[in-house]
């Protein structure tokens, strides 16, 4: 199945759980339809970072071409964990797609929805905020530091460290 929910009215990144134990998604709703996409935290970071640096080194446009609406959504409401995702931009219209494909049951889905700049640079920013509220990383080798667990440190040829010993 296609889903195309079309040029969102709201985007949200979140996760749910510990820190360790935590699971991402995206959440975006447009008119009529919602969208749900979990994912692993490294594909939600890279999200994240290409957006920023997308809105960092492209200006906007000053003419931007009239957006074409089109929803082919069958479903109101759709979740699913992602297989694969990418982004793309319409320089043209200055919209950025997240494209995602999965499994709901036996199923096999496609789908996407656009969000404008404005968005785009917010949920750059939650994202980022949202993937590092987790556990806090080694000051010397940036693995991410279980509270529960003793670290040890590849840098200190195995010796553990201590996670009161952390730096920020």
């Amino acid at each position: 199945m296609k889903y195309f929910i079309g040029l969102c009215e709201y985007i949200n990144a979140d996760s749910i759980g510990n820190p360790g134990k935590r699971t991402f998604k995206i959440i975006a709703k447009s008119k009529s339809n919602n969208l749900t996409i979990w994912m692993e935290k490294e594909s939600l970071f890279q999200i994240g970072i290409s957006l920023a640096q997308f809105i960092a080194t492209n200006s906007e446009p000053k003419n931007k071409d009239k957006i074409e609406s089109k929803n082919l959504v069958i479903s109101n409401n759709i979740e699913f964990r992602s297989d694969d995702i990418s982004l793309s931009h319409d320089s043209g219209t200055d919209i950025f797609t997240i494209f995602s494909s999965g499994y709901i049951e036996d199923d096999y889905v496609d789908s996407s929805f656009s969000f404008s700049r404005d968005q785009a640079e917010q949920l750059s920013r939650q994202i980022l905020d949202v993937v590092s509220s987790g556990r806090k990383p080694c000051f010397l080798c940036d693995v991410p530091l279980d509270p529960e667990d003793t670290h040890l440190c590849n840098k200190l040829n195995g010796y553990s460290v201590k996670s009161d010993s952390i730096t920020k």
